[in-house]
């Protein structure tokens, strides 16, 4: 019967989507009828939602895989544990077992440090093999690289760029995620649709903003998350805390449209919950109780509140199921005594496989759909929806849009301009004469250096920052880790160059170093090639240790070194700058004992090259066209091995953001400043050095 009911709900809900004219004929009918209401803009904005879910649907039905081939997750015999010191081992999850089939919501729900987002994780295969038991399945199938990519994954962190709009958000996401086949028309189209379905319309051109920058609400946040991954057409939906941050409301509206999306769309919905109301548990169609890392309850929601009672738990009747559940799973000795009677029920069947085949309706013989199809896995012949020049082309507009409003922000701008204006009165016009060969070599010093000091400090933060939302996308499957390397270089090339540019042309001619614009595009050039290959080495040292202040420290320790040693204040100065001619000083300009650089045993000159200057202060090992070889080698090895460096840490990174959010549940994310005797312990049962989680922590800014 149950198999019946969804079958009709679905086959209602294609009729009433395939038929747009006998909406639109409702719907005015409706108006009608309600005309002169008092509630007629109310039901205007109803049906206009209504009418655009619709349209999604419809947009999404023909490539939608999840509705030709709707998947069936399973998992049984689940156990995961860590190596804590002196080998000991720690169970996190032990013996958990389940389904979610198309078209239901499955709710996890438990206290604080239960397990419920391992558990999660697991099912998204986001934590590796290591100390992982059981299996997880779906259409009967392991999950794999391929299949992994269509579990959509929403975690309790609403992750963004923080300077692109909602709209620019879910469109880029589209253009690498949905299938190259659909036109850009459809997939702008579809983000529409998104937009309307979770309310998102209104903000759609406000930027999503962060900590530091306003924008959009925690609210929109949070439906701007789930909105990323629905417009996807996932086959499997993970939800870690979807409601965390929202009013009683926005929580129901929202659990609704996700009911449903998981109806109509018959996707398996899996969100992990921690105190809902009356109104969205009553949504839920199937339920997991978790305590501890055991299996309290796993069955239908509506027979949770008659399974407790006939454990002497009875729930009063008009008080919340939800609050009612946690108020037992928060008293010791009750939490205990529903896992040990859990336990008891499933002695026989300890890995629960019995109990999953119960309530999986793949396995349920009054199925109607034939076994090719219940077994069909969830795969793709592709690796990625997007090709490479379309994943480069993406990811660079997209980084370009993000970083311009950094970069060329009015701080940045205006900081540009003063220390243009600083630069030109110190050195206005300074005179060709001997005396003033200082004031020139430090002219020539502050502006390469100053430069190489400013991209350095703003390319070390790059990575590090970028690193959560380059894990939260390349795990989903959007885009290769050499297209987004590649396309960040290009995307912050004219950016990095700008403010160098904006700050050397002025005073190149103002300071009146030569004025010959030849020998100025050559200054110009070393200038910005030396600022390149200072970000270059910014990206090397980012992409190495994985934290900003660690990489600001490091890199400043470099420059300092590298500003000693090169040619300023000892020797190999680059000799791009051999065109300099300094007139030679009178006797009574110089100071007293100083003998002029005009002054040999060849004939005196009037003037003094620039040449006889470098070789005076024995500048001259490599002609000028070397040294700018020597700049350009290294802006490309080093961006290179930064970008091995960065391929090798990411997948670390990753690890680190599990132990992270495990710590985060456990209430242990403080690095040790209040209950430093748990941190380590946590530290140490990860099995990477605790320096290295305080380092994520902070970068986190916890």
């Amino acid at each position: 019967m149950e198999q019946i009911k969804n079958d009709q709900i679905v086959t209602a809900t294609e009729v009433d989507s395939g038929s747009s004219s006998m909406s639109t004929t409702i719907n005015e009918k409706t108006l009608t009828k309600f005309e002169g209401s008092d509630d007629i803009n109310d039901l205007s904005i109803q049906l206009e939602r209504s009418a655009k879910r619709t349209e999604l649907i419809q947009s999404t039905e023909k490539g939608s895989t999840s509705a030709k081939n709707p998947a069936y997750v399973e998992w049984h015999g689940i156990n995961y544990s860590i190596s804590e010191e002196n080998n000991h081992v720690r169970k996190i999850i032990e013996n958990i077992h389940g389904c979610a089939n198309p078209g239901e919501v499955l709710a996890i729900m438990g206290p604080s440090g239960c397990g419920k987002t391992t558990l999660l994780n697991l099912l998204g295969n986001r934590v590796g093999s290591k100390g992982v038991q059981g299996t997880i399945t779906l259409n009967g199938h392991k999950i794999t690289k391929n299949s992994k990519r269509f579990v959509a994954y929403c975690t309790q962190d609403d992750i963004f760029f923080p300077h692109l709009t909602v709209k620019e958000t879910l469109s880029y996401t589209a253009r690498l995620r949905l299938p190259r086949e659909m036109s850009r028309r459809d997939k702008l189209k579809q983000v529409e649709n998104t937009m309307a379905l979770l309310n998102l319309t209104k903000c759609a051109n406000t930027i999503i903003g962060d900590h530091m920058t306003r924008g959009v609400s925690g609210g929109e946040r949070k439906r701007a998350n789930i909105a990323s991954e629905l417009l996807t057409d996932p086959s499997v939906i993970l939800l870690d805390e979807p409601t965390s941050g929202l009013d009683s409301s926005l929580a129901l509206e929202l659990t609704k449209i996700l009911k449903e999306f998981a109806v109509k769309q018959r996707k398996p919905i899996i969100m992990v919950i921690h105190q809902p109301s009356s109104q969205v548990f009553e949504s839920f169609d199937k339920l997991m109780l978790m305590a501890d890392g055991h299996m309290v309850y796993f069955g239908e929601r509506a027979g949770v509140v008659k399974y407790l009672a006939d454990q002497g738990y009875k729930c009063h009747p008009n008080f919340n199921p939800a609050d009612y559940i946690l108020e037992l799973l928060n008293d010791n000795t009750i939490k205990q005594k529903l896992i040990n009677a859990y336990t008891h029920k499933t002695r026989d069947d300890p890995t629960g496989k019995q109990i999953f085949e119960k309530y999986s309706r793949r396995t349920r013989a009054d199925n109607q759909l034939n076994n090719t199809i219940l077994n069909a896995p969830v795969t793709s012949e592709r690796r990625w929806e997007a090709t490479f020049l379309q994943q480069f082309s993406i990811l660079t507009e997209r980084t370009f849009k993000q970083n311009i409003k950094i970069s060329l922000s009015k701080v940045n701008i205006s900081q540009t301009i003063a220390l243009t204006i600083f630069c030109i009165l110190i050195w206005l016009q300074i005179p060709f004469s001997e005396t003033n060969i200082n004031d020139r070599i430090g002219s020539i010093f502050f502006g390469s250096v100053v430069w190489s000091f400013y991209v350095l400090s703003g390319s070390v933060s790059s990575f590090p920052l970028d690193l959560v939302m380059l894990s939260k996308e390349r795990q989903s499957r959007s885009y290769r880790l050499l297209s987004y390397y590649l396309s960040k270089q290009i995307a912050e090339l004219p950016l990095v160059l700008f403010n160098p540019a904006l700050f050397t042309i002025p005073v190149y001619w103002a300071t009146n170093l030569l004025p010959d614009f030849g020998r100025f595009v050559a200054y110009l050039v070393v200038v910005l090639l030396s600022a390149l290959t200072s970000q270059s080495f910014g990206y090397l040292f980012g992409a190495t240790i994985l934290n900003v202040q660690k990489s600001i420290t490091v890199s400043l320790v470099f420059m300092l070194a590298t500003m000693l040693l090169g040619g300023f204040y000892i020797r190999h100065l680059p000799t791009g700058l051999t065109w300099l001619n300094i007139l030679c000083a009178r006797p009574e300009e110089l100071p007293a004992g100083e003998l002029s650089m005009c002054v040999g045993d060849d004939v005196p000159m009037s003037s003094i090259p620039g040449i006889s200057i470098i070789e005076n202060l024995g500048l001259n090992d490599l002609p000028w066209y070397a040294n700018l070889m020597v700049l350009l080698g290294f802006c490309i090895v080093v961006r290179v091995l930064a970008y091995y460096s960065l391929r090798k840490n990411s997948f670390r990174w990753l690890v680190l953001s599990f132990y992270f959010n495990e710590m985060l549940t456990n209430n242990y994310v403080d690095t040790g400043s209040e209950n430093p005797e748990a941190w380590n312990r946590e530290t140490a049962s990860t099995g990477i050095p605790s320096f290295e989680l305080n380092i994520y922590c902070k970068s986190r800014q916890f």
